[in-house]
């Protein structure tokens, strides 16, 4: 290719390897003892580059690989004297390589290597500076091939837009698919336009352009049905006839509807979405006008606005038992098909723990707050009017029986003895004196005044023997502190100390009223106190009163249940938590026994 003609060819020719060839036969005829060049270029959104043009052409520029990878590594010009060739031995130049990258927008696109035959490294700069002014060329082809795609994506995306608009003015899916395929092949100059869907497992025609009503027995109908089948198990799309960089495909459905209807163009496109191939979209031409990769290109871009919604429309237009079995469909395929591990995950989950809560039965326990008590309480009162002289006990000490727990003051009574025995003293000379006169008369009167004061004697030694207050019988003082009134008063009958025994309890149990249908005598329990965590008593129920006690805004039946074994360290007055082993039930009734319960009362109350 000489210099004219490669002028002409870069101005006015589109294909990028003619250009190329073109631009490079000009860099070599305006570089001055040019031997060869190469020119390497990735084309847009590929990394890997490839050789597009070698001067003169055919050469391989083995020579100017390696400066080729420096430029492209380092992404800057480079000057690299070379070895003579063999057979250079009567020229006295030398051999350098130049080479510069193809830089657009600090991205690279690739570099230019030439190499040179020069006397002086000096002569080089004019190839140099050619270099780096004609890499302008290249920026110039890239950038108007983006602005030429850039034009052509936006007018696919207006006419996108306005086909939509066309779609979404209809109100059902059946106006909507007319309108969508008419205009399209309105704007795309088809002779018929087809949209179909798949039922089962074939295409079923729903519009076809310019037509009103489609007749599903017509043959045209079946050979466009086919047509898309075709398409959609071969998943990809096809041209009918086949360009001849095609892949192989099985087009005998296409090459048929065309020797029976006579379309000599046809182009089917199947529609995928929600991991499925749902759709297709044939097309159709009389005339000898293939469809080009660009109308690919433009129908691919109107369904990709188009497609939701035409589905959204069709769905509206279904009864609603269709959608409701739809989407169990997609939520089966979802759960045993592919993929979807979390909520295959979840399924199961769900279904072992329905399992676990239908079949496995556990032990029912009612949980209620203890308290322990003592079977008998003894209250120790005051024998007589008197004073307290000492106490040696308190609230919380442990007793033996006939321990003294307190004495009163006895001062007074003893005065009172000696004065009795005194009086009797008197009375017994006076009855001697008598007898002796025999006055018998005054000797009975006497008689009767000894046996008075001798029971007034008796009574006060009878009180002294009250002093001393003993313990009835082995226990543990629950109440009574006298250590802070010693000579303190107190009237007969009052309460000093209350006692209760270490060998016999009973237990308290507060059940709620919700859950006191559950008790019955006898049934067997767990006590665990909170001052004894690590130890555990059963007891057994005896009595359920019939008596409720409100503390805290709930009521609570009273329970008496007797422990099976006594410990030492028990006390009265110590509380835990008692649980009352009921029955056998099943898990999902002993945890939702409560909101089972709830829900009861609520209904009653709301229901009429």
């Amino acid at each position: 290719m000489d210099a004219a003609i490669a002028w002409t060819t870069l101005e006015h020719t589109a294909n990028i390897e003619e250009f190329t060839d073109a631009w490079l036969t000009i860099q070599c005829s305006m570089i001055g003892g040019c031997v060869c060049a190469a020119l390497v270029l990735r084309g847009v959104g590929v990394e890997k580059f490839a050789p597009v043009a070698s001067w003169p052409q055919g050469s391989s520029g083995e020579r100017l690989a390696g400066v080729l990878d420096r430029t492209l590594a380092e992404r800057a010009g480079m000057l690299v004297q070379l070895d003579n060739p063999k057979d250079h031995s009567s020229d006295t130049s030398s051999r350098y390589a130049l080479a510069y990258p193809v830089l657009i927008d600090d991205d690279l696109f690739g570099a230019v290597a030439v190499e040179v035959a020069a006397q002086t490294e000096d002569a080089l700069r004019p190839a140099m500076e050619g270099l780096q002014w004609g890499t302008v060329w290249l920026e110039n082809m890239y950038r108007r091939r983006q602005a030429e795609e850039d034009r052509a994506t936006l007018n696919r995306m207006k006419a996108a837009v306005d086909i939509l608009a066309g779609v979404m003015a209809e109100d059902h899916f059946e106006g909507a698919a007319r309108a969508f395929v008419t205009e399209i092949a309105t704007r795309l100059g088809c002779d018929r336009v087809s949209l179909g869907l798949v039922k089962g497992k074939h295409a079923q025609i729903k519009a076809i352009s310019h037509t009103a009503v489609v007749g599903k027995n017509m043959n045209i109908v079946h050979a466009i049905g086919a047509v898309m089948d075709e398409a959609l198990m071969q998943r990809t799309d096809i041209r009918y006839p086949a360009p001849e960089d095609a892949k192989a495909l099985v087009i005998r459905d296409h090459e048929l509807m065309a020797l029976k209807h006579g379309a000599k163009n046809i182009m089917t496109l199947p529609f995928y979405g929600q991991g499925r191939y749902y759709g297709a979209l044939t097309l159709e031409r009389q005339d000898n006008r293939p469809f080009s990769t660009e109308d690919m290109l433009y129908i691919k871009s109107v369904m990709a606005l188009a497609d939701p919604v035409l589905e959204n429309k069709y769905d509206n237009d279904r009864p609603i038992v269709f959608g409701i079995f739809d989407s169990f469909k997609k939520q089966a395929r979802r759960l045993f098909g592919q993929g979807y591990m979390g909520r295959k995950i979840a399924v199961l989950s769900v279904l072992v723990l329905a399992l676990f809560f239908g079949l496995v039965k556990d032990e029912y326990r009612l949980s209620a707050n203890a308290i322990l008590e003592g079977s008998v309480s003894r209250s120790i009162t005051a024998p007589l009017d008197g004073y307290i002289k000492e106490s040696s006990v308190r609230a919380g000490d442990v007793v033996k029986k006939d321990d003294v727990i307190c004495k009163m003051n006895d001062r007074e009574l003893r005065l009172e003895m000696q004065n009795l025995v005194s009086r009797r003293g008197q009375y017994e000379r006076q009855y001697k004196k008598a007898m002796a006169e025999r006055n018998h008369a005054d000797a009975n009167i006497i008689n009767a005044q000894i046996d008075q004061v001798t029971a007034e004697i008796n009574l006060v030694q009878n009180k002294l023997s009250q002093i001393v207050i003993r313990v009835p019988f082995d226990g543990i003082v629950l109440s009574g502190d006298l250590s802070q009134r010693y000579g303190a008063a107190v009237k007969r009958g009052e309460e000093l100390f209350q006692i209760a025994p270490l060998d016999a309890y009973r237990l308290i149990l507060k059940v709620d009223e919700h859950r006191i249908t559950d008790v019955a005598v006898g049934q067997r329990g767990i006590l665990v106190l909170s001052s004894l965590p690590h130890e555990k008593y059963e007891f057994t129920v005896q009595k359920i009163t019939s008596i409720t006690t409100a503390e805290e805004g709930l009521n609570y039946f009273r329970v008496e249940a007797a422990l099976d074994s006594l410990s030492p360290r028990l006390r009265p007055g110590m509380e835990g938590v008692g649980k009352i082993k009921v029955d056998q039930r099943l898990v999902v009734l002993i945890w939702t026994r409560s909101l089972i319960t709830w829900l009861r009362l609520g209904l009653w109350s709301w229901l009429p």
